[in-house]
């Protein structure tokens, strides 16, 4: 099981999201620590400057770096789908 890390652009955006969305947001991002492998809505990102991958949910992207090293899944940043590019 991987451990998840927020940053604080995360966590801001996360307290700003209705809060139905984000737990949502949460229950997926803890089935992605808990088996990061066989998520079948995460890609990986071109071109990005701080991301890897996309976690899609709905209309919000989770936008976040994975450090296998480390078992850490680092959320770098989540919005609305319109807004996160």
């Amino acid at each position: 099981m991987y451990r998840l890390t927020f940053t604080d652009r995360a966590l801001k955006s996360l307290k700003s999201i209705p809060k139905q969305d984000a737990e949502k947001i949460i229950g997926q991002l803890q089935e992605l620590a808990e088996s990061p492998q066989s998520k079948s809505n995460v890609k990986c990102l071109q071109n990005h400057p701080r991301a890897v991958f996309r976690l899609r949910v709905g209309n919000y992207r989770v936008l976040f770096s994975k450090y296998i090293e480390f078992e850490v899944i680092e959320v770098i940043d989540l919005g609305h789908r319109k807004e996160i590019y």
